[in-house]
C-alpha cells in the first residue's frame, strides 16, 4: 500500500478546485434555466406552505433525482444537506452553495471498512434540526441497490423527533446518465413537477421491528412520489428504475 492510499484521499488540487467551481457554476445555471424556461406544476398545490408548516424538517429524496430540488430554497429558513466527503460529491456541495445551502459533508460505511464520515454527519444532523435548519439528504446508500432507503435517515428522524418529507421532482425534458443511481439531468423548456408526501414521524421509542416498519414507510413514499412526478410531467414511460411502491427495489449498480 503507498503512503498516499495510508493517509487516505488527499486534498483536491488548485487547478481541481477551479474546474469544480467552473462545473458547479455551470450546473447551478442550468438549474436556473430549468426553472425559468418551465412550466411549474406542484402536488400538493400549497407545495411550500406545506413544506412550511413542519420546519424544520428531513427532507428526503432519492440519489439520481435531485438535481431540481436545491432551487426550491426559498431562503426563509436554513437549509443543510448531508454531501459525501469523496470527491465527486465535492461538485455537489459547490452547486448546493450557488442556492444558499450549506453541505454536511459525511456519509454511512454502506458495508465498507474506511470511514465515511458518518457518525459525525449524523450528530451534525441533529444539531442542524435542533437550531431550526431543514436537512436535505438522500434516502438511498450508495453503491446498493437505488431507490432502497437506508436506516440512516431513520435513524436521524428517531434521534431528532423531526419528521421526514419525501420530495420529488421532475421533468418532461430529461437525461439519464449511466449511473449506479441513473443520475437524471432535466433540461429546459419542460413541464416541471414538483411533489411533496405526508410528514413520518419516526417514535422516539422505536425498536429494531419499526424502524424497519418506518425505513420500508419512507422507501415506498418516495417511491410513489417519484413515480406521480413523472406521471404529472408526462414522462411516466420514461421514468429512470420505476418501482411500484411495496416492491422490493430491483436496480442494479452500474
Amino acid at each position: 500500500m503507498s503512503k498516499a492510499s495510508k493517509r487516505g484521499p488527499q486534498p483536491p488540487s488548485k487547478t481541481n478546485r477551479i474546474l469544480t467551481g467552473i462545473a458547479a457554476g455551470g450546473v447551478a445555471g442550468l438549474i436556473r434555466a430549468v426553472r425559468s424556461t418551465s412550466s411549474p406544476i406542484h402536488e400538493p398545490a400549497h407545495f411550500l406552505d406545506h413544506l412550511r408548516a413542519q420546519v424544520p424538517f428531513i427532507m428526503a429524496m432519492w440519489h439520481g433525482q435531485f438535481m431540481m430540488l436545491a432551487d426550491i430554497n426559498t431562503r426563509e429558513y436554513p437549509v443543510e444537506a448531508m454531501v459525501a466527503r469523496h470527491g465527486d460529491a465535492e461538485l455537489v456541495a459547490r452547486v448546493l452553495a450557488h442556492f444558499g445551502i450549506t453541505s454536511i459533508r459525511g456519509a454511512g460505511a454502506a458495508g465498507r471498512r474506511r470511514d465515511r464520515g458518518g457518525a459525525y454527519a449524523l450528530r451534525a444532523a441533529v444539531k442542524a434540526l435542533e437550531s431550526g435548519s431543514i436537512v436535505a439528504m438522500t434516502a438511498d446508500v450508495p453503491p446498493r441497490n437505488p431507490r432502497k432507503a437506508g436506516d440512516g435517515i431513520v435513524t436521524l428522524a428517531r434521534m431528532s423527533g423531526r419528521p421526514i418529507i419525501p420530495v420529488a421532482a421532475a421533468t418532461s425534458r430529461f437525461v439519464v446518465l449511466n449511473t449506479w443511481s441513473k443520475m437524471t439531468i432535466n433540461l429546459p423548456f419542460s413541464k416541471l413537477v414538483w411533489v411533496a408526501a405526508d410528514p413520518i414521524f419516526v417514535p422516539a421509542d422505536a425498536d429494531e421491528t419499526k424502524m424497519e416498519e418506518m425505513r420500508i414507510k419512507v422507501q415506498d413514499s418516495l417511491n410513489a412520489i417519484t413515480a406521480r412526478a413523472y406521471d404529472l410531467a408526462q414522462a411516466s414511460d420514461r421514468q429512470p428504475l420505476r418501482i411500484v411502491p411495496g416492491e422490493p427495489s430491483t436496480g442494479q449498480s452500474s
